[in-house]
């Protein structure tokens, strides 16, 4: 007796593997067939989660025992999946004709697959199985992380030049800044009141300079 699964991207339901495999084949060669036909290495770590009508996960069957827990300073415990790939046969988990199973590949950047027994059909005994019966749509490239949308893009650098040419302008016409830190009685800058009298001392040594050299001429023909 052969199942016939369809297996779903949860993410991309427009991308689906149907895979044939028999009755009496372990949960291990359908993990491995999934992987082949997705173009994914079988390099990571995996699960299979019994679900129901709901896609909720009920119990786990995992592709390897879980390493025991030796710090003794942790009391929390990680519950040992229910069932090893190896040692359990794909007929000894199906009780329903349309049996569903949540599989997840590399839990730590995990992928997530809807798998979903939709026939069952003779075996044949010309065809090796497990196999890759039909497959629809490109399977993500794992490990890349999906891109922003072109108009999102074009949407997000508008704002930012924007935002540019505000602070441009900003920094351009801003008022000088006053040292408001020293005030005299009348409540004006000292800074600036300072300023405006070097000028103004400026002027009256330029003027002085000049009538200087006059007065001389005068004090010399007094004399004479």
């Amino acid at each position: 007796m052969i199942y016939r699964f369809r297996v779903t991207f949860e993410d991309y339901d427009e991308v689906y593997r149907e895979i044939d495999i028999k009755s009496s084949q372990s949960f291990e060669d359908f993990h491995s067939v999934i992987l082949s036909s997705v173009g994914f290495e079988d390099n990571c770590g995996a699960s299979f989660f019994i679900s129901d009508d709901m896609w909720r996960k009920g119990d786990e069957i995992a592709l390897t025992p879980p390493i025991e827990n030796t710090d003794k300073r942790s009391r929390q415990k990680v519950a040992a999946p229910k069932y090893i790939m190896s040692k359990c046969k794909m007929a000894a988990l199906i009780d329903d004709p349309h049996q569903k199973f949540i599989y997840i590949q590399d839990p730590a950047s995990p992928w997530v697959f809807m798998v979903e027994l939709i026939k069952i059909v003779p075996d044949d005994a010309k065809v090796k199985y497990p196999k890759c019966s039909k497959s629809v749509g490109t399977a993500p490239k794992k490990g890349k992380v999906p891109l922003v949308a072109p108009d999102i893009l074009d949407d997000l650098e508008e704002i930012d030049e924007k935002d540019d040419h505000i602070d441009d302008e900003a920094y351009v016409h801003a008022p000088e800044e006053i040292d408001l830190t020293e005030l005299n009685e009348e409540g004006e800058p000292v800074a600036e009141i300072e300023k405006e009298e070097e000028g103004l001392d400026e002027e009256i040594e330029e003027e002085e300079n000049e009538f200087g050299g006059f007065g001389d001429g005068i004090d010399s023909f007094d004399e004479d």
